[in-house]
């Protein structure tokens, strides 16, 4: 039987088929040449394979690299959103309140800490993770330099409010009687003709009259530093000390409620209207002064005050 796997040659003498041996040489020649081509084609496999399929290592420090970067864009927008908060709300805000408050606006290169010029950090880095780190650093450091100048300029604010609530407390903003159909003004600031000489002499105050004994009230808090009791001049008169410049006299009282020293607050009664003093009848003689100086108290009074909230506001004050 002839196998398939073999060679044969025919022998015309013998008229048979003779195997054909091949040399043990050329076997291992043959051998090795399979081998070789068998490892060439093997690396070139393993070429193809890792140039479209990445090895365990590189996928596992790819996936590291995208989690980084997914960190990185978060935080990133969480400090964005935070410096969009602090210029578009806290910024507009605190010039309002500046306004308000009749303080100077802050100008914009100390809001925002002068940054946007020269990184700090240029040239000390040099990977790619470290050069997104520096960027994010770069901008919580300016965030952070921003939020503490705000926090600086709101203990202003907090402070320029607080002093404007008290000398607003201090101010002399309403009128020292509760101007009903029955109390009327008699005699405004200005040039006069004196009601006893006839000439024409300064009023330094306005003069309410009403019945005997209406309660006269401060005009604003403050500390009663005048008592006097006298049948010449004003008569029976208080003079309080507002502060920040402000003070304010009432005379030819019939009764005083208060004494020297003694701190009063915005609507408490002080006095009843008399006529003592150099009065022609029952009245109230009323003056402002800012730092000593006669000043029209017309210009002081809270004109759309009503006098059910003129008796409110004095309600509060007992």
């Amino acid at each position: 039987m002839i196998s398939k796997k073999k060679k044969y040659n025919f022998n015309t003498d013998t008229l048979s088929y003779v195997e054909v041996k091949n040399p043990v040489g050329k076997r291992i020649l043959r051998s090795l040449l399979k081998f070789i081509y068998l490892n060439i084609l093997a690396f070139l496999i393993l070429i193809v394979l890792y140039s479209f399929v990445n090895s365990p290592e590189a996928v596992l420090q790819n996936l590291r690299i995208n989690k980084f970067n997914t960190k990185y864009a978060i935080l990133s927008f969480k400090v964005d959103s935070l410096s969009s908060v602090l210029q578009n709300k806290h910024f507009h805000d605190d010039n309002i309140y500046r306004g308000i408050l009749e303080l100077d606006s802050l100008p914009e290169n100390i809001r925002i800490a002068g940054t946007g010029g020269h990184d700090p950090y240029a040239g000390h880095h040099e990977s790619f993770p470290e050069k997104i780190l520096t960027a994010l650093s770069v901008k919580i450091e300016n965030l952070q330099k921003q939020i503490s100048i705000q926090e600086e300029s709101y203990d202003e604010i907090l402070n320029a409010a607080i002093e404007k609530k008290d000398k607003l407390e201090h101010y002399p903003a309403i009128t020292p009687v509760n101007c009903t159909k029955y109390i009327w003004i008699s005699s405004y600031f200005g040039s006069r003709n004196d009601p006893f000489t006839f000439r024409l002499r300064t009023h330094a105050g306005i003069d309410f009259v009403g019945p005997k004994n209406t309660e006269v009230y401060s005009t604003a808090t403050g500390n009663v530093t005048l008592v006097k009791q006298s049948r010449r001049g004003y008569g029976n008169e208080v003079v309080i000390n507002h502060g920040y410049g402000y003070s304010t006299r009432y005379a030819h009282l019939n009764k005083i409620l208060v004494k020297e020293g003694q701190k009063v607050e915005r609507g408490e009664l002080i006095g009843l209207m008399g006529n003592t003093g150099r009065s022609t009848g029952t009245h109230l003689h009323y003056e402002v002064r800012v730092h000593n100086r006669p000043t029209n108290p017309i210009y002081f009074f809270a004109e759309d005050l009503s006098p059910e909230e003129f008796e409110e506001l004095t309600n509060k004050s007992e």
